[in-house]
């Protein structure tokens, strides 16, 4: 139940700010009403004015200094970087020198002239110090980068960098999305869409562009459906396995079952007229199905399939496992979908 608290002054609020809401969450029998008693005077506006400005200028201090402690921040973030780039070259160096020393090394133990052994020598010897003093620089340089990467404020920096990295790879994959359901490519548009499905969620700013690509998509899902049930019409009588690669890859989920029922009723019409000896007709379930022909070795082999359980053609079961198939009906005989 709501409780009503009367505030008479400023100094009053002191008193329950810990009951105003944080981040928005707040029990709603904490929730505050402020109710002014009495009527108000210039001096309560003056000294709320006051106060106002205040607050107003104390904010902005912390904004200014929050501002100041970013830009120094950034500042230790390339500094950061710059270390990690010193290093791989001085690592790079090392591995260059080493190799060189080694070289020299094998020199001066084949060199056919004395004189050329001892320089070769020399020259090892100065290269491996060289190595090695490019390995400590390395080493120093790789742990004063690792010691900036550790602290808070350098973690929360490249945080915001890998967020806004993704949020503009997902501005992007969206864009490209919109532009294959603008050319009415289904396919292309949903496997976009759903590469980002599982982290549309850590971007709120896009969630309402996610769902309105997702209606468009359920759009254009069921207009590609409706093409290929006009195509397939045409052509089943006399091209029924063109009629079945139209129909087949076809993802039925989420159609109008009216649709449905047409689409599977003209796939199996079409199963019927590529001359199957022997087929059987197996209904799993609503909108899903598939034609098997008997193998060789007694089990059966899938010749065509449709729907969300559609199964590759070629793949076997066995007789089993086709629990309520029965053979395939004739021509023109009533279809379930």
């Amino acid at each position: 139940m709501t409780r009503e608290i009367v505030l008479n002054d400023l100094s009053d609020l002191a008193q329950v700010m810990d009951r105003f809401p944080v981040d928005g969450r707040v029990p709603v029998s904490m929730a505050l009403v402020p109710v002014v008693n009495g009527p108000s005077n210039p001096h309560a506006i003056e000294l709320l004015d006051a106060t106002a400005h205040d607050v107003l200028d104390a904010f902005r201090a912390l904004f200014d200094a929050d501002r100041q402690r970013r830009e120094a921040a950034k500042g230790d973030l390339a500094r950061c970087r710059q270390h990690r780039e010193a290093a791989a070259r001085a690592t790079n160096v090392a591995v260059r020198l080493r190799e060189s020393a080694r070289q020299a090394s094998d020199l001066a133990a084949t060199a056919l002239d004395v004189r050329a052994r001892g320089e070769a020598e020399a020259i090892a010897a100065r290269m491996g110090r060289l190595a090695t003093e490019a390995e400590t620089h390395a080493t120093l340089l790789q742990r004063t980068a690792e010691a900036l990467a550790e602290r808070g404020d350098i973690k929360q920096l490249l945080a915001e960098e890998r967020d806004q990295e993704m949020k503009m790879e997902i501005q992007e994959t969206l864009a490209l999305a919109e532009r294959h359901l603008d050319a009415r490519r289904y396919e292309e548009a949903r496997r976009l869409l759903d590469s980002v499905e599982g982290s549309i969620s850590s971007v709120p700013d896009l969630g309402e562009t996610f769902r309105t690509l997702q209606n468009r998509l359920g759009i254009v899902k069921v207009e590609a459906a409706q093409s290929a049930l006009r195509e397939a019409r045409r052509c089943h009588r006399h091209q029924p396995a063109a009629a079945l690669d139209l129909l087949e890859p076809l993802d039925l989920q989420g159609l109008p079952e009216e649709l449905v029922r047409h689409l599977c009723g003209l796939w199996l019409e079409a199963c019927r007229r590529i001359g199957l000896m022997g087929a059987v007709y197996y209904r799993a379930g609503f909108g899903s199905g598939a034609v098997l022909m008997p193998a060789l070795d007694g089990t059966w082999e899938v010749v065509s399939s449709i729907g969300p359980r559609r199964w590759e053609r070629g793949r076997r079961f066995a007789p089993q496992a086709l629990r309520g198939a029965r053979a395939l009906a004739p021509i023109g005989a009533p279809v379930p979908a």
